[in-house]
């Protein structure tokens, strides 16, 4: 391509200055009246060509910015300068303001200086800008209320692993300020009681070696402080540009640990004293039914023994006599009936021949009373139970039989007892309507469940209350018992 002519050159540069979104004024070095503007100028001041023409840029310049921009413009003019760079801003005709970033140089035009002034409106910039500074306040005023160490871990694609950032509550936290910490991640590690050591480095080893970028629970000593505290970190991971990041929280933790253990405690103390009172009340029911079995049936077999032997001196024609004797014998056999069933209640004689045998004989007695058919599977050899152990399952099988009659509205239940290594497993299926959860939290059948499972919890064992596989509902029961051979089941 030959070169252009000038004419052509010309119109070329003004075709560019044209369309160039950038502001672009000419303006004369003796009386600074502007004597050129391109469109982008006259669109961004809000003014027409012609009206800006007969301004100077003092006109459209924020009050603020003039007296150094005069100063510039006699640097350029003095020839001690002969590009200037500058930030200012410029007013629109409306009054608004907006930043521009401008270059000042010095030129010839027809003969006369003139001053050549470029600038490009950054209020987009500028704005984006403050939305950062903003944010990244925004971000340091949450992290500074955060009640613990915010941090990120950087793994670069080489490799290579850094503590790139960490919150300033380290040093609250830790005992380590938070460019201590960014250098020697490590130092943590360092902190972590000997109980919980292991268990940190096992993570780490998975992790790669990348301290602190793993969920993880455990106690630190603070040496400073002669205290232990429990923290807790959770971490979260994404992919960056130049890597992995880790952005992860560190939380102290030891008040709700404290609590926790403090509710443990309390709960085991519930737990040992429930257990403390079952055990005093089946003492008591004990020595209740042997009281009534000696005491009382003794009595009443005296009485027995005392109206035979009236009934047999009574006179013959004594008929009223007779008849009355008759009925009092009828009723001292009535009270015997009574005697035995309050002592079995009490106390059931039937657990001395072990708890297979209670269960069935509890089983006879539910079926009499409810005429509600019933199975029991159990192994055909004795399962050895200590007493106090025999008597608490009994009593939960006894409960559970109890709410199948009264809730249950069921045809059948199904009582099963298996021993096996880890222990015995008894479970209560009734074909019914099934488990009513709010009947649970609110029914007068909810203590008895609760109860029972007080009495599993005593035993170290455990008690679940769920729908049965096809209809009903399956209470399960299970107890750790010293290791035994499996047995069949009948």
């Amino acid at each position: 391509m030959g070169s252009l002519r000038a004419t052509d050159e010309g119109a070329l540069l003004k075709a560019i200055l044209q369309e160039s979104a950038t502001e672009v004024m000419v303006f004369d070095a003796d009386t600074l009246r502007i004597v050129q503007a391109n469109p982008s100028a006259a669109h961004n001041l809000q003014y027409p060509l012609t009206a800006l023409q007969k301004l100077t840029p003092l006109d459209v310049l924020a009050p603020a910015d003039r007296q150094t921009f005069n100063t510039l413009l006699a640097l350029l003019k003095s020839g001690k300068k002969r590009r200037i760079a500058l930030q200012t801003h410029c007013c629109r005709r409306d009054g608004s303001r907006y930043p521009v970033e401008a270059r000042l140089s010095c030129a010839t035009h027809r003969g006369q200086p003139v001053f050549i002034c470029i600038a490009d409106d950054i209020s987009q910039r500028e704005a984006t800008r403050q939305a950062l500074a903003h944010s990244a306040s925004d971000l340091r005023a949450i992290v500074a209320h955060i009640p613990g160490m915010a941090y990120q871990v950087l793994r670069k694609h080489d490799g290579t692993t850094s503590l790139r950032y960490v919150s300033e509550q380290s040093a609250q936290l830790l005992g380590i300020k938070a460019p201590a910490l960014r250098a020697h991640p490590e130092r943590f590690a360092g902190l972590i009681l000997e109980e919980d050591k292991a268990d940190y480095l096992a993570r780490l080893a998975a992790a790669g070696g990348s301290h602190m970028t793993f969920n993880w629970e455990g106690r630190i000593w603070m040496e400073a402080w002669k205290d232990v505290k429990w923290v807790n970190l959770r971490v979260s991971r994404r992919e960056a540009p130049d890597g992995l990041i880790w952005d992860g929280i560190m939380l102290n933790v030891t008040h709700s640990k404290q609590a926790e253990a403090e509710i443990r405690r309390s709960r085991a103390q519930l737990s040992a004293l429930a257990a403390h009172v079952e055990a005093v009340k089946e003492q008591e029911r004990l020595h209740l039914a042997r009281e009534v079995h000696d005491d009382l049936g003794g009595n009443l077999t005296a009485i027995k023994i005392g109206l035979s032997w009236l009934k047999r001196h009574l006179p013959p024609g004594e008929a009223g006599l007779i008849e009355r004797t008759a009925y009092l014998d009828n009723v001292v056999d009535q009270t015997i009936e009574a005697t035995h069933r309050i002592a079995s209640n009490l106390r059931p004689a039937m657990l001395d021949f072990g708890i297979v045998s209670a269960i069935g004989w509890q089983l006879q007695r539910f079926g009499r009373n409810t005429d509600i058919a019933h199975e029991l599977s159990a192994p055909d050899t004795a399962i050895p139970l200590d007493p106090e152990l025999a008597i608490a399952v009994f009593r939960i099988v006894q409960e559970a039989l109890t709410n199948v009659a009264k809730h249950a509205r069921a045809s059948k239940v199904k009582v099963s007892l298996v021993r096996d290594r880890d222990g015995l497993r008894v479970s209560v299926t009734d074909d019914g309507q099934g488990i009513q959860p709010r009947r649970g939290k609110s029914g007068q059948h909810g203590f008895g469940i609760l109860g029972m499972r007080e009495r599993a919890a005593a035993l170290g064992g455990e008690l679940s209350v769920q729908p049965a596989r096809r209809r009903g509902t399956q209470v399960s029961l299970r107890i750790p018992l010293p290791a035994a051979p499996p047995a069949t089941a009948k």
